[in-house]
């Protein structure tokens, strides 16, 4: 079946899709049936557009937005949660800037570049894949969900990936933010974390950032 949409202008095309800020081929025709994909090229050349990835696409504007990178990260590769090092900087866990976007997924360990930056995605069991929750974000007017890990399970999901952490050395060499382990972190919640994974190597970890902080 050959897509025709001539007569659709860039304007019509916008103000259908606009709310949605990240939209994809499969969006675009529920509601322009005979949509012509070439008018996704031109209007890239046009600078009206971006590529995110595949058939995924966004408009200009949306890059302007305060936390948008968190839900590209969401949308471009799902199932997935921001968690790792993205996630431990925005609880302001640790000191560094990231320069890689950090998610957790159950489908295959996978990276993508995506508007001049590293997107990528650790596996993880499907039974490790908990421990994330919803923050609210404004998009075009419109209130937005991105799905990032707790405090907790950012702290899990880093040392269990990056097991070469061993060391009382190498967690001190981490820099964590003593006063956010102390005050925002729930170590109560990390136990039962901790339960769920069941490994004693992560465990130890743990008790490391415990013993070094006094917690």
């Amino acid at each position: 079946m050959e897509y025709i949409n001539v007569n659709l202008s860039f304007l019509q095309f916008k103000e259908a899709l606009f709310q949605q800020g990240i939209f994809s081929v499969h969006h675009i025709r529920l509601v322009f049936p005979r949509f012509n994909s070439d008018n996704l090229l031109h209007w890239q050349r046009k600078g009206y557009i971006l590529k995110l990835r595949n058939s995924w696409y966004c408009f200009k504007e949306f890059i302007t937005i305060t936390d948008f990178q968190y839900l590209v990260a969401n949308t471009i590769y799902a199932p997935s949660y921001i968690s790792h090092q993205e996630a431990l900087l925005f609880y302001g866990l640790i000191p560094e800037h990231v320069l890689d976007s950090t998610s957790i997924t159950t489908k295959k360990t996978a990276s993508f570049f995506c508007l001049g930056r590293p997107y990528k995605y650790y596996s993880i069991s499907p039974a490790y894949y908990f421990g994330y929750e919803l923050k609210e974000m404004t998009v075009n007017g419109m209130t937005r969900n991105f799905r990032i890990a707790d405090r907790e399970k950012a702290i899990l999901d880093f040392l269990y990936i990056y097991d070469f952490h061993k060391s009382e050395h190498d967690i001190a060499e981490l820099r964590f933010n003593e006063a956010v382990l102390e005050e925002e972190v729930n170590w109560e919640r990390m136990e039962s974390y901790l339960e769920k994974f069941n490994n004693k190597a992560l465990e130890k970890r743990i008790r490391l950032i415990q013993k070094i902080y006094g917690l």
